[in-house]
């Protein structure tokens, strides 16, 4: 005991204060003060200042083999997704494309929506040390999410909004995208539209979802409860939703799935079945991955500027803790119409219903 003692009485072995401790006086959060003290990362002046004052203050003296390994910035980016699928796809190929050009490598998770393998992920990816992480939560679960806050590694979340200013966020305006859906099916005269959504449990669905229906009313028509569709944004359930439309007889002009894998989905279906599209009934996707374009006819969609939103995922990594600005800080990208030859204009009279009984 007394040995132990006298190395504790020796500060330049030991310090009482914290990292924690010079956090709370300064007013920051932890990693501020790890950034402050490694220097690789830049912080604005007058908070470094207050960090620099809290050491000195409480003498804080860190642990210099542990601090010396972290300083070396393993050059490594974490990124969680739900799955593999469009636009994820995508997004590992910008992000893997963008972090290269600067030296980085990308670390890519796959939780294939399991609130379990997701947290694993996440741990996996902490005691990696990864410069910085980018995160799509399957769910609202808060164990998960408490884990990253109490890193040291700064997080950016990606189309999911979470209330929490230490959280950076990349999204896409979703109401605006479903805006944009519902505005061109119905100058196109379509009236009777069936919705393929995305899991009930994504923000960002209900989001499209009121964009789509508020768009229609202003037009003066309306989506009946029985004319929306849960999907799990994968093709497979797009080709379930267009078989559904059909054994059940749905009458409609138009499909309108909330992301491209799902509108492919109903096109396949459609197609197995003689059901001709546009001709027969049109249908148009959200997201304007390349995959639209290879397919006949090329789906009508809502195009997500990918590209821009990886780069502004990974500028938000490096500059995470300079960003004070609230637009800085959580950027809203807008979403554009992209034309395909999946959408034609129609009359009262026409449908996917008649052709069945037909």
């Amino acid at each position: 005991m007394d040995h132990v003692r006298g190395c504790a009485d020796n500060k330049e072995f030991y310090s009482v204060a914290s990292m924690k401790d010079v956090a709370a006086m300064a007013g920051v959060s932890i990693s501020t003060v790890s950034r402050v003290i490694s220097g690789n990362i830049p912080v604005d002046h007058g908070t470094a200042e207050r960090v620099k004052s809290a050491i000195s203050s409480l003498d804080f003296r860190p642990n210099l083999l542990a601090s010396g390994l972290r300083s070396k910035s393993g050059k490594l980016i974490g990124l969680v997704v739900p799955g593999l699928y469009e636009p994820f796809a995508s997004i590992i190929g910008h992000l893997e494309y963008t972090t290269a050009q600067h030296g980085y490598s990308l670390v890519v998770g796959n939780s294939r929506s399991q609130p379990a393998l997701e947290q694993r992920f996440v741990d996996n990816l902490i005691r990696r040390h990864v410069d910085g992480l980018i995160f799509t939560p399957v769910s609202h679960e808060t164990t998960v999410i408490d884990r990253v806050l109490d890193s040291e590694v700064p997080v950016v979340w990606f189309d999911r909004v979470w209330d929490d200013d230490r959280i950076l966020t990349v999204r896409l305006d979703n109401r605006e995208a479903g805006a944009i859906a519902g505005k061109h099916l119905c100058e196109h005269g379509h009236e009777r539209i069936v919705v393929v959504t995305g899991p009930s449990n994504v923000d960002l669905c209900h989001d499209r979802l009121e964009g789509f229906v508020s768009a229609v009313r202003t037009k003066g028509e309306d989506i009946p409860h029985d004319h929306v569709l849960v999907g799990d944004f994968s093709f497979e359930s797009g080709v379930a939703a267009g078989v559904s439309i059909l054994e059940r007889n749905i009458d409609c002009t138009a499909v309108w799935a909330q992301n491209d894998l799902m509108a492919i989905g109903v096109l396949k279906a459609f197609s197995s079945h003689g059901v001709n599209v546009p001709g027969d009934v049109s249908i148009m996707g959200l997201d304007g991955i390349p995959l639209t374009r290879m397919v006949h006819p090329e789906i009508t969609t809502v195009e997500q500027p990918l590209q821009e939103m990886c780069e502004d995922l990974f500028s938000k990594i490096l500059h995470a803790e300079t960003l004070v600005e609230e637009s800085d800080r959580h950027r809203v990208f807008r979403p554009t119409l992209l034309k395909g030859q999946s959408v034609k204009s129609v009359s009262k009279h026409e449908g996917v219903a008649d052709i069945i009984q037909n």
